[in-house]
């Protein structure tokens, strides 16, 4: 049996048939190496779409900065916050480039895994932290051009402020600590079975996929029922 052959009963809903089997390394690898790609592409999703954002935060204070050039408090905020977005980037680079030497090396596949959880448990998780704090840059600049009075910016409550921006923090974060979360489990499950050389975990993964994918669905609707019932409430 091929690895075209496990693809086949795979996708054709027979896991139980496998689940139980021991295969050779190589049948395993040319099985689980795309499903391992596909797992770590949010990821990779998650990097670019970051570094975009933290390039539009570079842009933008940039633009606040010349707005504030002659108030040296927000001057000296600003240029901070430039500093800090710039330092982001730099790391977003060195991690997207550290991801991609682990892909381009000649690395048995139980290796390579094995990199990648480490570097998605060390790297990235300072990574998660840069993308919530540069978005949180591009907020305040944002904010900082909209409502720039010749030079000047006031914050009316700077309690309701520190609060609602640690709120924000922790929600970015968290978002990509979920994401994170989720394909770090894949991941070593996937690398379980080979080196076990089962399909046990990848079964079992495949089960709580389907009921996590019930249960998504029916949130989700319910979520739009309580979306339409807002607007019915707010137009009546």
């Amino acid at each position: 049996m091929d690895s075209n052959d496990l693809l086949h009963i795979w996708q054709t809903g027979n896991q139980d048939l496998l689940k139980d089997l021991h295969f050779e390394a190589d049948q395993l690898e040319g099985f689980l190496k795309p499903r391992i790609t596909k797992a770590s592409r949010s990821i990779n999703l998650n990097l670019a779409v970051y570094m975009i954002l933290q390039v539009a935060a570079i842009a933008l204070i940039g633009v606040d900065v010349y707005g504030y050039r002659r108030n040296p408090l927000l001057l000296a905020v600003l240029v901070t916050m430039l500093i800090i977005c710039t330092a982001c980037l730099g790391y977003g680079v060195f991690l997207a480039n550290y991801l991609r030497q682990i892909n381009l090396a000649r690395y048995d596949l139980v290796t390579m895994i094995q990199k990648r959880i480490k570097a998605y448990g060390i790297h990235y998780e300072i990574w998660m932290w840069m993308g919530a704090v540069s978005t949180l840059c591009l907020v305040y600049a944002l904010n900082a051009w909209i409502d720039n009075d010749q030079g000047t910016y006031r914050i009316n409550k700077p309690i309701v402020f520190v609060g609602i921006s640690l709120a924000f923090l922790v929600f970015i974060y968290g978002a990509q600590k979920i994401n994170q979360w989720v394909v770090l489990r894949e991941i070593k499950a996937y690398l379980a079975d080979l080196q076990a050389n089962v399909l046990e975990q990848s079964h079992q993964l495949e089960t709580t996929k389907k009921q996590y994918g019930i249960v998504s669905v029916m949130l989700f609707l319910v979520l739009i029922l309580f979306f339409v019932w807002g607007i019915v409430k707010a137009f009546a």
